[in-house]
């Protein structure tokens, strides 16, 4: 049996000042969001950290699970 389990977004922020990857989860996310969509919502977080902080990327991870 397949079953979904769900979408997940990863937003991954460099920091300016050379600290440790930062990454803003978000649970529950539609299925099949555009790619316009997801890097605009990277953008907004990276706007709302630190200053002179940059967008690395952002995961997009769907779950599935298979059963007997």
């Amino acid at each position: 049996m397949k079953q979904k389990m769900g979408n997940k977004l990863q937003v991954q922020i460099e920091p300016a000042n050379g600290e440790k990857l930062q990454n803003v989860n978000f649970q529950n996310v539609i299925d099949a969001p555009e790619e316009d969509a997801i890097l605009e919502l990277g953008e907004i977080m990276t706007a709302l950290a630190i200053e002179g902080s940059s967008l690395k990327g952002v995961v997009l991870t769907t779950q599935t699970r298979y059963t007997k």
